[in-house]
């Protein structure tokens, strides 16, 4: 429950500058596509906080029947994701604040994020029937949508990766403490995640990627 909170505490104060605080003076300030991305997105956190209290409170019976509610919603999560992440860079560069160079270079980090999120979220319904394991690729695949947030919060990179990787640090030092045991899932989930990010960085600059990415956001 901890992590669920967190993570919308992250997203809070990631996003606050750019976009939040905005919600406040001039609504609306963005296309219509992120705006539902974001309620989306901040429904996803809520509905995970709601699984979560329910397990605690021994309600598995109906955790299970909202978590087909959640298999549906993780889908428009995938849509919207995808959407805001051509809205975005296509908007900057009609404005003019951006190049078609730097738009396409963008546009890894978020179809990375959701190409990273699906890696997770399908296996996390594969394995729904074993909890210890699905609730960890849910953790893992949240996180990945948190990134964006925590990459805007102007810190140096270790201590990034550090923030953004706190619910996954601690599921594993307690399954150290309590279990006597490391889940290989969150190994795995933690190297994927932060090489994910950093091959983004390196690729995104590449004459290959920028080809990629020019072609993409040509297509709209």
């Amino acid at each position: 429950m901890s992590a669920m909170v967190y993570m919308m505490v992250l997203v809070i104060l990631g996003f606050w500058p750019t976009y939040f605080r905005h919600l406040f003076t001039d609504f609306p300030f963005r296309h219509w596509i992120i705006h539902t991305h974001a309620v989306i997105f901040i429904g996803w956190l809520l509905l995970l906080l709601v699984q979560v209290s329910l397990v605690a409170m021994g309600n598995t019976k109906f955790h299970r029947k909202l978590g087909v509610v959640g298999g549906f919603y993780g889908i428009l999560i995938l849509i919207f994701g995808l959407a805001a992440a051509i809205i975005m860079p296509l908007a900057r560069i009609e404005s003019g604040d951006w190049t078609l160079e730097r738009g396409a270079s963008f546009l890894i980090h978020p179809l990375g994020d959701i190409f990273v999120y699906v890696g997770f979220f399908i296996p996390a319904l594969y394995y729904r029937r074993k909890a210890e394991i699905h609730k960890r690729l849910i953790l893992i695949a949240s996180l990945m949508l948190v990134f964006p947030a925590v990459a805007r919060m102007g810190m140096e990179q270790v201590a990034m990766y550090i923030v953004w990787l706190i619910p996954l640090i601690t599921s594993t030092t307690l399954d150290i403490i309590l279990k006597k045991r490391i889940y290989l899932v969150n190994i795995i989930g933690v190297a994927v995640l932060i090489l994910s990010v950093i091959g983004r960085y390196y690729f995104s600059s590449t004459e290959l990627w920028l080809k990629i990415g020019r072609y993409l956001l040509s297509i709209f």
